[in-house]
């Protein structure tokens, strides 16, 4: 998209971000509504329905709301949409009281039938297969049951020390019982009615997604810095995929927010007066997962020894930003019970060489270790272009204590039949959700069908914590869950993920929900 097509489609509007002013102000401004502003987004998402898809997280949460949520500075979980809960049965069931007042934008009301019908609808999903993510929240969903009105209760065959938090995700956020009916394509399509914010009126594939503000909205988030509508009259996702062009739109004011800047832009965008929003992503960072049924990655002096050769620290500096972090677990810090792992990691060629030569592992006339006529050459699998060079800076530091790191860019299409046939050695994922249990989709057989070799000792201890209701136990376990998977090398870290969002000087009010999505609730633009 060239830089003057986004102001040749929708003009000088009054309020829209086109000339924005290069300087800072010296202090905020008061909030003005009205506007509209433009958030030029990297990809479209493959699928509008959070239940369905995680990948539509940045546009369609501007439409949803939640039972709960999770306070943005420390994590406690807070009413939302639900105002009081308490756990019952053993703390197998969760009974929620409804907030009276809430109407989808339709003018359907929120009450328990409606969550009820909203549990069924993502269950009939999940056993479809189609929500994934979801199917992780609610393993073990025994029922909903409207108890009266405004009280629904959700009953688990195990209690479920995560599921607070999980209500707080977008996948298990309020949908209209118009929308409900819908077909499950459909849905994906855009055809989704909150209580949110804003009002999806326009979807054009591949292109844009269009929002106007819900004039009605008066229930929002514990997080947010207003009761009341968004600011915004209107709010436009427009895809421009090249890091460049949407640097330079933002520039030159043709948007008011953009994601996915390039990290070599930051200095250039910064000169111009544009802030970036920044926050460290919940859930398990960056990491490199070993496939346990492919010999190499089978043999734990290897992966331990990976431990200690990778420098995190080089990673971070080398292709990063002052924004980002070398991770220190396989759980980012802003996760509940984190703990830091970093003996067990640390940066320590000479010990990883140690580790090999102790496990057998010889070096070779060609510079790679063997063992049993067999190489120390793994092949690592990864979808997003983006990441190429740090892979190949951890193959060179791989390359350092004699291990062969093949480098297997894969298109987003080919990578999940790859991880599902388990022809690889390693694959990079990270998974975003502000609990420990986010550690169960990765890594436990029990729920990630794609694990070939499972490790009953680590989905026993998975399992323990994720049943834990008492804090301090559950704090307890999760430590021993990130030792385990650090000292047996479950995991590799690299670093911790984070989302940064630019706006341009005149755009106030925009900040990150846990775990790292922008809300545009508060979002306003100054008077010029």
């Amino acid at each position: 998209m060239s830089l003057w097509n986004l102001a040749a489609r929708y003009g000088a509007l009054p309020g829209t971000i086109f000339a924005a002013g290069m300087g800072l102000a010296a202090a905020q401004p008061a909030p003005k509504p009205g506007g509209h502003l433009i958030y030029a987004q990297s990809s479209f998402p493959p699928c509008l329905d959070l239940a369905q898809s995680a990948r539509a997280q940045n546009a369609s949460r501007q439409i949803l709301d939640n039972l709960t949520d999770q306070d943005k500075k420390s994590g406690e979980i807070r009413p939302w949409l639900a105002i009081s809960w308490e756990f019952q049965d053993e703390n197998k069931t969760l009974v929620l009281k409804i907030r009276d007042g809430v109407r989808f934008s339709n003018g359907e009301k929120l009450d328990a039938a409606a969550v009820k019908a909203n549990f069924d609808a993502i269950m009939k999903l999940v056993k479809e297969g189609r929500a994934p993510q979801a199917a992780g929240y609610l393993s073990g969903f025994v029922e909903a049951k409207a108890v009266d009105p405004m009280t629904v209760s959700l009953s688990f065959e195990l209690p479920k020390a995560g599921l607070l938090q999980s209500l707080a995700e977008k996948p298990l956020s309020m949908l209209a019982p118009e929308t409900l009916a819908k077909s499950a394509d459909e849905r994906c399509a855009g055809q989704l009615i909150g209580s949110g914010p804003f009002i999806i009126t326009e979807v054009v594939t591949n292109d844009r997604i269009v929002f106007r503000r819900n004039p009605d909205y008066n229930w929002a988030s514990p997080n947010a810095e207003h009761q009341g509508p968004a600011y915004l009259e209107k709010l436009t996702f427009q895809t421009v995929p090249e890091g460049g062009v949407r640097t330079g739109i933002m520039i030159s004011g043709q948007a008011g927010a953009v994601d996915d800047i390039p990290v070599q832009s930051y200095a250039q965008v910064r000169a111009a007066g544009i802030k970036l929003v920044a926050r460290t992503a919940g859930g398990v960072g960056i990491n490199l997962i070993p496939n346990f049924s492919r010999p190499v990655m089978a043999d734990l002096a290897v992966r331990r020894a990976m431990q200690h050769a990778i420098n995190r620290d080089e990673i971070v500096k080398a292709l990063y930003s002052d924004l980002d972090t070398a991770a220190t677990s396989p759980l980012s810090h802003t996760v509940p019970f984190y703990a830091d792992m970093t003996p067990l990691m640390k940066y320590d060629p000479e010990r990883a060489k140690q580790i090999l030569d102790e496990g057998g592992w010889k070096p070779g006339a060609d510079g790679v270790r063997e063992k049993e006529g067999r190489k120390l050459r793994m092949q690592v699998i990864w979808s997003f272009p983006g990441f190429r060079p740090d892979m190949e800076l951890i193959k060179a530091q791989l390359a350092q204590v004699g291990m062969d790191l093949v480098l297997s860019l894969r298109t987003d299409t080919e990578i999940g039949s790859v991880i599902r046939s388990g022809r690889y050695d390693l694959r990079m994922s990270d998974f975003t959700r502000p609990d420990p249990d986010v550690m169960l989709g990765l890594f436990s057989s029990k729920y990630n069908s794609t694990i070939k070799a499972p490790q009953p000792e680590l989905d026993a201890l998975l399992d323990k914590q994720s049943s834990a209701m008492d804090n301090a136990e559950r704090a307890k376990l999760v430590r021993e869950v990130q030792e385990m998977m650090v000292g047996q090398g479950y995991a590799i870290p690299i670093k911790e993920s984070i989302s940064v969002v630019g706006t341009a000087p005149n755009v106030h009010g925009l900040w990150m929900s846990t775990p790292r999505w922008p809300v545009f609730h508060d979002t306003y633009i100054a008077a010029e």
